[in-house]
């Protein structure tokens, strides 16, 4: 009886420690899966947060409701990291119909759910979703997630060709987020508006804000994600048919995800390269990256982008002659086809089946394929005209108010000529008055407007003459004549050589127009401290050099200084945190300094840092 007692006894403090040991590990596992979740998404620690998550997951029913939707949604974000957009999908969805009560993971959650629709290319869907995850947002007062649900709608928008409302849509996300910068997610939303940029064909503009992403992300060490930063970048340069920059980008975008393990994401880089490559006519390359990718789609069962490498391959081994091979992966493209929804890159695959029908003389099979073509043409070409129409308005004006404007303005044209004969009438009797009017202004004030016309142009003439200085031709020309001028009659002359030190790192973050803005702000600090009788003139971006003939070196060095000092002091809005740093050189050739350019050889080298 006793020995059945110990026996109880024994058994009880057993399950007592196992019950003791498994809560202390749920309770591990809680406040892990916690401070994962608040990790910054760039910085997960991919394999730990799978193990916790997983656990999590395979136990659910020992946890609460929104640790669960908090598992979810870290493993979404990581099978998006790697780019596997259908698991990151399939994860925010569980995650999403857990029920969690928190309105802030429930708005990461639905944007999770967003994104993953927009790389699947499910517009609809993804419509729906950033409009519920909007009204959510707005109801929270989120505005980080408002903005970032109101961008993915612009996305929806005009993948869906409803770009009056893309636009419309657009120009608010850009009011909202000037008015709250410090209160959102930058790099996510600015990589959201490059999509939405990308889909109106806006492709330098989107070039441009994924430009700022780059050296956001490399600012703040924030470098896991730069992969699909990269790939974004690449694909709107293969757009604009800048295929070395494209070449570039994918290749940038192939290195980091190397860098931390992303094989889908290498995957997707590896086919833009081959992409490129075929466009440049180097057809062995492009194959070998290519099969790369092919491997990858294949053993993780990515139909669509599986289908796309096939079709790349197919026209890389006609151009290789191996028209074997190409039109195997040609029939095994037409088999993927018939699962997958197709998108604008993808229904050349119809007409490359066309010509292999005809080749092999199967009419009706060559007819099914041509009418198949059209039919998904025809659904695609609106899309791209409206899009065209978008790009030549872009490239029309530097001005974005105006850009946005003139395109809503096309889009009122558009439902204008479509409208009731009643709504005709009133709006040509609202443009006939509006006409009329102006022309009454018009000839009131059109002596003053001469005027004005004429004093604004005297202003720019002026304005003018300030930011010139000799370009690098004519800088040649007069320095070697005043030099050999100044030899033959023996008077002085002063030569001074000024460098910016750091034009190529400006060159490299800043475009052409903010270049050619702080080149003329240059030009206006150095002709407002200039004599008549000096001579000022470029050589080359960022060098500049000057000869002051009657002078010393010392009444130069005046005239220098000053313009130093100007440099220095003034502010250089569009550069940012950037600034203009400068190096100088002065001096006076002696009787021994016959060659011109020997002499200004010397001074260069001999040039100090300000």
């Amino acid at each position: 009886m006793m020995r059945q007692l110990l026996k109880l006894l024994l058994c009880c403090c057993l399950q007592v420690s196992a019950a003791a040991h498994s809560s202390t590990h749920d309770q591990n596992n809680r406040q892990r899966l916690d401070s994962y979740y608040l990790y910054d998404k760039d910085a997960l620690p991919f394999q730990e947060v799978l193990n916790v998550a997983q656990q999590v997951v395979s136990d659910r029913h020992l946890y609460s409701e929104n640790t669960i939707a908090k598992a979810f949604a870290l493993l979404s974000e990581i099978a998006f990291a790697r780019g596997n957009a259908a698991a990151a999908l399939q994860f925010a969805q569980y995650g999403n119909e857990v029920g969690s009560n928190n309105v802030e993971l429930q708005l990461n959650l639905l944007l999770q759910v967003a994104r993953a629709y927009y790389a699947q290319g499910n517009y609809i869907a993804l419509k729906d979703t950033a409009h519920q995850a909007a009204w959510l947002s707005e109801q929270a007062q989120n505005i980080n997630y408002h903005l970032q649900a109101l961008a993915y709608s612009v996305v929806a928008y005009a993948l869906s060709a409803d770009y009056a409302l893309a636009i419309a849509e657009l120009s608010k996300v850009e009011r909202l987020l000037n008015q709250n910068q410090n209160s959102v997610d930058q790099i996510t939303l600015l990589e959201i508006i490059a999509e939405a940029h990308f889909n109106l064909a806006e492709y330098e503009n989107s070039i441009e804000l994924l430009k700022r992403v780059v050296k956001l992300r490399s600012e703040l060490a924030k470098t896991s994600a730069m992969a699909r930063t990269f790939q974004l970048m690449a694909l709107a340069y293969y757009q604009l048919q800048q295929y070395d920059d494209a070449y570039n980008a994918f290749w940038q975008s192939l290195q980091f995800s190397k860098q931390y393990q992303l094989d889908i994401r290498a995957a997707f880089a590896e086919l833009g390269l081959g992409q490129v490559l075929y466009q440049q006519q180097k057809y062995t390359q492009a194959k070998a990256h290519l099969l790369s990718a092919d491997a990858t789609f294949k053993q993780n069962n990515l139909t669509s982008h599986k289908l796309s490498v096939k079709i790349s391959l197919a026209k890389v081994f006609y151009a290789l002659s191996q028209e074997s091979e190409a039109e195997q992966h040609l029939l095994s493209a037409q088999l993927l086809a018939e699962n997958v929804t197709l998108t604008a890159d993808q229904i050349e695959l119809y007409a490359m089946l066309t010509d292999y029908h005809l080749l092999y003389g199967q009419l009706p099979q060559a007819i099914d394929t041509q009418s198949q073509y059209l039919k998904h043409y025809q659904s695609f070409y609106p899309k791209a005209s409206v899009k065209q129409s978008l790009a030549t308005a872009a490239k029309k004006t530097r001005d974005k108010t105006k850009q946005l404007a003139l395109n809503l303005a096309e889009q009122s044209q558009l439902r204008i000529e479509y409208s009731e004969k009643y709504y005709q009438q009133q709006t040509l009797i609202t443009v006939l008055s509006v006409a009329l009017t102006s022309l009454f202004v018009g000839i009131i004030f059109w002596r003053l407007r001469q005027h004005q016309q004429q004093r604004s142009h005297n202003y720019q003439q002026l304005e003018i003459s300030k930011t010139y200085l000799a370009q690098p031709a004519a800088t040649k020309r007069w320095y070697q004549q005043q030099y050999k001028i100044a030899r033959k009659y023996q008077y002085d002359i002063v030569v001074a050589y000024l460098v910016v030190t750091n034009w190529q790192e400006l060159s490299f973050h800043f475009n052409a127009k903010t270049l050619a803005d702080v080149s003329a702000a240059l030009a206006t600090i150095v002709n407002e401290h200039l004599d008549d009788e000096d001579y000022a003139g470029i050589i080359s971006d960022g060098e500049y050099l000057f000869l002051c003939p009657h002078q010393t070196t010392t009444q130069v060095s005046t005239k220098f200084e000053a313009i130093k000092k100007a440099i220095k002091t003034r502010f250089f809005a569009n550069l940012g945190d950037y600034s203009v740093n400068i190096s100088l050189s002065i001096d006076s050739p002696s009787v021994q300094d016959i060659d011109p350019y020997v002499f200004l050889s010397r001074i260069s080298e001999s040039i100090d840092p300000v």
